[in-house]
């Protein structure tokens, strides 16, 4: 299956890159299909995705171009294509989100966790 890259520009401080189409990182091949693209960024952002996991509906993330790769001139003249994180072998992948994780930030509303991200939010509300 070729890989189909999709090239977007933006108005702000980032430079357009190419990278993997969300809908087209499908390694493993034979653990993972996606089942929808939940929510699809551009070079600066991150995707989620709705895939079937070893027969198991799971929700997955990734950066849609990793940290490093801003860093990387062969990829800002887009000589070379943005991999993203997480990647593996040089192909990019998706951060399967646990369900326990999942879980515990629905289920326990006034926990730790759900203050830290409170907290996450409003600090970046207010820069």
């Amino acid at each position: 299956m070729p890989i189909h890259l999709i090239n977007r520009s933006r108005t702000n401080k980032f430079k357009e890159m190419k990278y993997h189409e969300p809908i087209n990182v499908i390694s493993p091949k034979d653990f993972i299909k996606i089942i929808d693209i939940v929510e699809e960024g551009d070079e600066s952002s991150y995707s989620i995705a709705l895939i079937e996991w070893e027969g198991i509906k799971q929700l997955a993330i990734r950066w849609n171009v990793a940290r490093r790769e801003w860093d990387d001139i062969d990829k800002v003249e887009e000589r070379k294509i943005c991999v993203g994180m997480p990647s593996s072998h040089g192909y990019p992948v998706w951060f399967v989100l646990p369900k326990m994780f999942m879980n515990n930030v629905l289920e326990k509303a006034d926990t730790k966790l759900i203050k830290i991200i409170e907290n996450l939010l409003n600090e970046t509300k207010n820069k």
